[in-house]
């Protein structure tokens, strides 16, 4: 990744933070679920999961979004590309976001909950245009 990629997506994260109060993290992972770029809301002392500070990629919860959009991409054919994905937990909701025709980039977020998803994401969809 180069730097005027990096520049972007980085603006592109502060952009998605300061869309909304409730949004945790913006963050874009490449298409193997690593975290390329990504930042955490200023008041948010450490991550919920732990696992997200591991050098494991695959023991992340930006793995397992990535998981999660890879596994309904083959009914795309029939249904359409995806637009989003939401994991609603009890703690935070997490969102994530092709950005790529070529999906190898996915924005990820995570929202405090409780929070309407369904005001947070139009926000969101606009910032990426």
């Amino acid at each position: 990744m180069g730097q005027e990629e990096r520049d972007f997506l980085q603006k592109l994260c502060d952009s998605v933070l300061n869309a909304e109060k409730t949004v945790r993290f913006a963050g874009v992972i490449d298409d193997e679920g690593k975290l390329l770029i990504g930042r955490y809301r200023s008041d948010i002392p450490s991550p919920l999961i732990k696992a997200n500070l591991d050098k494991d990629t695959k023991a992340t919860s930006f793995y397992s979004a990535y998981q999660a959009l890879a596994i309904n991409k083959r009914f795309e054919s029939d249904l359409g590309p995806i637009r989003f994905q939401v994991t609603e937990f009890d703690k935070v909701t997490l969102v994530s976001i092709p950005l790529t025709a070529q999906n190898n980039r996915y924005l990820c977020i995570s929202i405090d909950t409780p929070t309407y998803h369904e005001r947070v994401i139009p926000k969101i969809l606009d910032i990426i245009g």
